[in-house]
């Protein structure tokens, strides 16, 4: 028996207590939908089933192109996340967002007045959760660590929990690898890069693959020593392929935060020695050195970088082989909190499975369950490998 499974059962025998009666079967909801627009023009949305418990799940996005409307979150996950939410009674209050692309500052700000909106216009929570994804994982994270006080209870799915430094420190290192393993296939450098379209079928987004493919073919197989260099996440060449692909796309993002950092450069490898190429010594000395700017530091360290300051239950929850948010981040924020002495606040969870968020509805409950016992009743959830066949 898994521990998963355990764990499930033992969920169940506490079914006469009447909240977590409810946790031990999805059932269909009827649900009123309740939408309005902030002062400062973010959209949110609050669903409400007919048979509330009175407990609120406060939702956190993740990234979403600077160029795109504003919106309500809509992906297949979210879908997924706030149906056996809502099927267990738990009301969701969710926000697009004032803006899009970095929006860590922003996100945090208009997630934080949720609880309060939903005060003002359903009822007052008698316990309220973070749950985000992505980007949105690292909101949490900061409206936990800076707000325990007002929440009971954290769920970060596939986050950025290593938060905005290192994760923008893979996407830069990304960027000079690859340019160092394909000279010539990208215009610009990391800081002086034109806005190109990278989505799927767009010329940059070929031109990519294309080298990458032949890449493997060619003398010395710089694909896969770019792969090995950058820790790509795959178990097969189409996997490594489109790591390589995601891992490039990030420039995107780096010139969007650059904007937002008015030009400071953020990123700094003067002292990053690369290993795991052909020829390290040549790599080394080859690849292309940038010195950050402390003014561009202040910026991403400030949203955000997490400090492991945990003052209630915090679960994570992240595929091992995540293309896009590193699954080394959750090593990293487990060694930030236990700095901070608070490794009894945090339980981190993995599934076993490549993609970025590509866990499953039953994975989401389980975790959310394991966080609603351990909120309610101090029983911590298992941590470790939870992924449902």
């Amino acid at each position: 028996m898994t521990t998963v499974t355990r764990f499930r059962r033992h969920i169940c025998a506490i079914a006469s207590v009447v909240i977590a009666a409810s946790l031990c079967a999805s059932v269909a909801t009827a649900q009123q939908t309740i939408d309005g627009v902030t002062a400062d023009g973010a959209l949110y949305r609050f669903l409400v089933p007919s048979s509330w418990n009175g407990q609120l799940v406060v939702y956190a996005h993740g990234y979403v192109s600077a160029g795109d409307p504003i919106a309500l979150p809509n992906t297949p996950i979210e879908q997924a996340a706030f149906q056996v939410i809502t099927s267990q009674g738990f009301a969701v209050a969710m926000s697009s967002y004032a803006e899009n692309g970095w929006a860590v500052k922003n996100g945090a700000q208009t997630t934080h007045q949720l609880r309060g909106l939903f005060a003002a216009r359903v009822s007052n929570p008698t316990r309220t959760y973070l749950v985000g994804t992505s980007e949105g994982g690292l909101i949490t994270l900061d409206l936990t660590e800076g707000f325990p006080g007002q929440y009971d209870g954290t769920l970060a799915i596939c986050g950025v929990v290593g938060g905005t430094p290192l994760h923008f420190q893979h996407f830069g290192d990304g960027r000079v690898l690859f340019d160092y393993f394909f000279p010539g296939v990208l215009p610009g450098d990391l800081l002086h890069m034109p806005n190109l379209d990278f989505s799927p079928g767009s010329p940059t987004y070929t031109v990519v693959a294309n080298s990458l493919i032949a890449g493997l073919f060619a003398p010395g197989q710089p694909t896969l020593q770019f792969a090995n260099v950058a820790g790509l996440p795959g178990s097969n060449v189409n996997e490594i392929i489109f790591s390589g692909l995601t891992l490039v796309a990030g420039y995107t993002a780096i010139n969007e935060l650059l904007q937002r950092t008015n030009g400071h450069n953020f990123y700094d490898n003067t002292k990053t020695v690369y290993s795991g190429s052909a020829n390290d010594a040549a790599l080394n000395a080859g690849v292309r050195r940038y010195s950050a700017n402390q003014a561009g530091v202040n910026y991403v360290a400030h949203y955000y970088d997490p400090n492991g300051h945990l003052r209630i239950p915090t679960l994570t929850l992240h595929t091992t082989q995540d293309p896009t948010v590193a699954f080394s981040q959750e090593a990293h924020y487990a060694a930030v909190v236990a700095g901070a002495n608070a490794s009894n606040f945090l339980v981190q969870q993995s599934v076993n499975r490549y993609g970025h968020c590509n866990v499953k509805p039953e994975e989401i409950l389980n975790s959310f369950q394991g966080l609603f016992l351990w909120v309610n009743y101090g029983i911590t959830p298992p941590s470790g490998d939870v992924t449902v066949p």
